[in-house]
């Protein structure tokens, strides 16, 4: 028998999904997959589609490694756990990971260590891929990882009553109309992020954000935060934060190894005693009227320089159906000005680093899947590379949408079908 709050969340995200379209339909009335050439721009290679995998996704994750194969981790509508291992030729090797049901509420995060094992934080196991097998290393928290420099960070979500943060008042009306109605009062300790590194096969765990703001942060939903790492052991972390009933996408630029003492204590359900350092978060607003969408956070960095690019997007004021998407690029801590992307009423999903100050990045136009390159400050034209989709509403098909590069000019695009599969196609940029 399913759970009762597995039927509930998915019957919420049916609605929202239902609703979602409604309001996609209306806004993209006359505006057509086919608008977007399946010619590549100059520069711009795609390989042919190959198939994946024969199975409806839930959700995915996928990592290049330094040998240029990427591991594609992707957990099924029926609840396994798959991983494969994908070259130029197609699918090298596939193997499910656990035997328990998982599913799009379930942790999923994949990186690397400089001892050359794959991490994968699969529900709240933790998985360690080495010598070619997967063994279950120990129980997990992380929802998010990263390789930067030789360490490998975990973002952890902590309830705020283990952290003791400050206790912030709320208002929630309920009843009905015509006086009937009451406002019912709620106390709340906002839940917050911690970051850790892999120490062995464990995790230690070393800060905590913004411990004292009224803010919560929630990364239950795939889309709701994202880490990267480059090669000097610097961290990029994009989220979005909860207040009120409203939302906002904050950025930490950090390392494992930033000096600082600890102040915060926390005191996880199993008894230990763990001293944290504080970090703060800031605004990634990089102007007027510019905000990160909720259905298009990512965040990609140059391994090299350092260098960050994210999606931002300004809605004409009183015209829902009018909006502009852009990249936004952070250098040394500094927001450069937004670079509008040439696909009108878009949705930009995913980035990938393509070096020498380069990206990869997938955009949605309707069901149509789109690639274009950010080089030179500016965008390629873009080229249709496939259409997604899912078999059932009560699949959310863009959270298997993956492009994935180390930083070199090849990358594995990943989407799913309609049909129920995934499928792919390698992409390369001069």
């Amino acid at each position: 028998m399913i759970p009762v709050l597995q039927v509930t969340q998915r019957l919420i995200r049916f609605c929202l999904r239902g609703m979602f379209l409604v309001l996609l339909g209306a806004c993209a009335s006359g505006l057509k997959v086919g608008d977007i050439p399946p010619t590549p721009p100059p520069g711009v290679h795609v390989g042919n589609e190959i198939a994946l995998l024969d199975s409806a996704p839930e959700k995915a994750v996928a990592l290049m490694t330094s040998d240029g194969r990427v591991h594609l981790v992707v957990v099924t509508a029926a609840g396994d756990a798959v991983h494969l291992l994908v070259t130029e030729h197609g699918v090298e090797r596939k193997e499910q990971v656990g035997t328990r049901h998982y599913g799009y509420y379930s942790n999923l995060a994949i990186a690397d260590d400089a001892q050359g094992r794959l991490h994968l934080a699969l529900k709240d196991e933790h998985w360690i891929l080495e010598n070619g097998v997967w063994r279950l290393a120990g129980e997990n928290r992380c929802a998010l990882l990263a390789r930067a420099g030789a360490s490998t960070a975990c973002v952890v979500v902590v309830d705020g009553s283990e952290l003791k943060t400050p206790a912030q008042w709320g208002v929630v009306g309920v009843g009905g109309g015509l006086g009937a109605g009451a406002l019912i009062p709620y106390r709340i300790h906002p839940d917050k992020l911690v970051l850790g590194e892999a120490v062995g096969d464990g995790w230690s765990y070393r800060s905590i954000l913004d411990h004292h703001a009224r803010f919560s942060a929630n990364l239950a939903n795939i889309d709701s935060g994202t880490l990267a790492g480059d090669a000097s052991g610097g961290l990029h972390l994009l989220f979005f934060a909860y207040e009120d009933n409203y939302y906002s996408a904050r950025y930490l630029s950090s390392r494992l190894d930033q000096v600082g003492s600890p102040d915060i204590e926390w005191r996880p359900a199993d008894g230990q005693r763990v001293m944290l350092r504080t970090l703060e978060s800031v605004s990634t607003s990089p102007g007027a009227e510019w905000f990160v969408p909720a259905d298009a956070i990512a965040l990609a960095v140059d391994p090299q320089t350092g260098a960050a690019l994210f999606f931002a997007r300004h809605v004409q004021k009183g015209l829902f159906a009018n909006w502009t998407d852009a990249s936004v690029s952070i250098r040394d801590g500094v927001f450069g000005e937004p670079v509008p992307i040439p696909v009108k009423k878009s949705t930009p999903r995913r980035l990938a680093p393509a070096g020498n100050g380069r990206f990869h990045a997938l955009v949605t136009v309707g069901s149509g899947l789109a690639y274009l390159a950010y080089r030179d400050g500016g965008w390629s034209e873009p080229v249709r590379i496939g259409e997604f989709g899912a078999p059932s509403l009560f699949l959310i098909a863009n959270s298997s949408i993956q492009i994935a590069s180390d930083g070199r000019n090849q990358a594995l695009a990943v989407w799913p079908t309609r049909e129920g599969g995934l499928v792919g196609r390698w992409i390369e940029v001069d």
